[in-house]
């Protein structure tokens, strides 16, 4: 069985991260209707492989360690593994995933889009030092919201014990979540600030083909506007739900396509608990308590 070798052209590595149920998968079909993006599914790469990648390399290691001490006295001919190693198999991996989903070539700039990749920026960037992330926020209480829904599929699909949904205990996931991504979006704006496009779900909401040009430009996607609008609509509410904005199924993956759902399906005493939990961090996100 032969290995294709990984097609040796250059391209652009992004990767999408924001909190559960906070807009990713909407951002990741967008940037994959583009002609120059290729960007499909979540990979779990660094929250899931790497670990794995890690246990192998470790036990690799104590056993090259016991062979040093068998048979060349503790004087090992080779050298220590190192994390540089692991990434590396690592990188050579993720680009031929990515090769997979772009079979043509086509692509200018390659992705993935797993919610929880602003937990593994180190690993993350030490792989793709040239990669840029694209952060999308959303209000923390729709966030919750989308959760229950999320919560209920998982019922519907054996993939959880039956029983009632604890909304207190996945309202309080969902500000965890958020304010673990949003004091990594702090980091990543220090740090690394020319690696960052920042959107909020609200806004790409409002107007669809602006805020989705600003993030094809910062990527080094065309940006004409024939481009945008054909990627817009192919990814609109109506086209991918069967349903109108507004009209909701807590048992679909695409719920509403609306924002400030909060406002009704959360209990004031609700709202509260995620306002003093993620308040602190509400009104530098733009959004008010």
């Amino acid at each position: 069985m032969s290995i294709s070798p990984v097609p040796f052209v250059a391209k652009a590595h992004f990767f999408c991260a924001g909190p559960p149920k906070g807009g990713t998968s909407w951002l990741m079909r967008l940037l994959d209707a583009h002609p120059e993006a290729a960007c499909s599914g979540e990979g779990h790469y660094f929250d899931r492989f790497y670990p794995l990648l890690m246990k192998t390399f470790e036990e690799y290691q104590r056993v090259l360690q016991l062979d040093a001490k068998l048979v060349f006295s503790e004087k090992p001919v080779l050298k220590p593994v190192r994390k540089s190693h692991v990434t590396s198999l690592l990188r050579h991996f993720m680009l031929e995933r990515f090769a997979e989903y772009d079979p043509e070539n086509r692509a200018k700039a390659h992705g993935d889009k797993t919610p929880h990749n602003w937990k593994d920026m180190p690993t993350l960037f030490s792989t793709f030092p040239e990669a840029s992330l694209v952060f999308i926020n959303r209000d923390p209480r729709d966030a919750a919201v989308s959760l229950f829904g999320h919560a209920k599929r998982r019922q519907l699909y054996k993939m959880d014990p039956e029983g009632p949904i604890n909304r207190d205990q996945l309202i309080r996931a969902a500000c965890n979540n958020w304010i673990g991504v949003n004091t990594s979006l702090a980091a990543l704006q220090k740090e690394r600030p020319e690696r960052l496009v920042l959107v909020r779900y609200e806004d790409l909401l409002a107007d669809a083909v602006t805020e989705y040009g600003r993030i094809c430009a910062a990527l080094g996607l065309s940006t004409e506007q024939d481009v945008l609008q054909a990627a817009v609509e192919a990814c609109d509410f109506r086209k991918v739900s069967g349903r109108n904005p507004g009209e909701r199924d807590q048992s679909s993956f695409f719920t509403s396509g609306t924002s400030g759902n909060w406002q009704t399906q959360l209990s004031p005493a609700e709202a509260g608990v995620v306002e003093d939990l993620c308040g602190h961090m509400m009104p530098a996100a733009g959004y008010e308590i």
